[in-house]
């Protein structure tokens, strides 16, 4: 079946943020250090791949998810809770200044990507305001679809986000090509979802502790950037 589709992750594999204000930047100025295992638990374990449709029905109820959420992690570590809703006002203060730009190839890519008639979309784990940051990094223009799990009521790998995808750009999943930086979000879901997955392994990405340590046999396109991907897939 011929490729009619690209869809591509956006944080880490389309676009970075070359200044944002962390909750460990944050934390850290109140003495406080955010254990591995809470940081693991809240922004992955926790999250990925479940359905979430409550909150998903406006962006009010999704950011007060988010701030449940938040103020659920404050209360596993040391931080006074006479404190909290400083750390939370300093995080959308941070949040404000946020700087995200694309990765160098990313715009002659999707041109390329463009030129040879498919169509292009993100799917991203991602919160209400995925459509802002796509802007901030200059892609609007270069996708018929944004998905934003948000928006979507499921985060990847939940076959549910890429279902809602698909049917935005009307396509079939043995014509979809996935592109992201995430193993299990990235490859495991898209692949069973049946979709043909590419790994994205950029230089100085932080470690993805959920990739088998052998990815030669694993069968899946590898690549250190989006032109590198490309190439391998001809």
């Amino acid at each position: 079946m011929a490729i009619e589709a690209v869809l591509l992750d956006f944080y880490g594999t389309l676009a970075r943020a070359t200044r944002w204000v962390s909750v460990d930047e944050v934390l850290a100025e109140h003495g406080v250090e955010l254990a591995e295992e809470i940081r693991r638990r809240f922004w992955q374990g926790e999250l990925d791949g479940i359905e979430h449709l409550e909150q998903s029905r406006s962006r009010e109820h999704y950011m007060a998810w988010q701030q449940e959420r938040l103020l659920a992690m404050l209360s596993e570590t040391d931080l006074h809770h006479g404190e909290y809703e400083l750390v939370r006002e300093k995080l959308r203060a941070g949040n404000e200044q946020r700087t995200i730009e694309a990765y160098d190839e990313v715009p002659e890519v999707l041109a390329k990507l463009r030129g040879c008639g498919l169509q292009l979309a993100i799917c991203s784990n991602w919160d209400w305001d995925l459509a802002e940051a796509v802007e901030e990094a200059g892609l609007t223009d270069a996708f018929d679809v944004i998905v934003s799990s948000a928006w979507a009521g499921a985060r990847k790998p939940h076959p549910r986000i890429f279902e809602h995808t698909l049917a935005k750009i009307g396509v079939l999943p043995g014509e979809v090509v996935f592109v992201g930086d995430t193993w299990g979000p990235d490859v495991i879901g898209p692949r069973a979802y049946g979709m043909r997955p590419v790994y994205l392994r950029r230089e100085g990405h932080w470690p993805d502790d959920t990739a088998p340590d052998d990815l030669t046999e694993e069968g899946v396109v590898i690549g250190p950037d989006l032109h590198t991907v490309f190439e391998e897939l001809g």
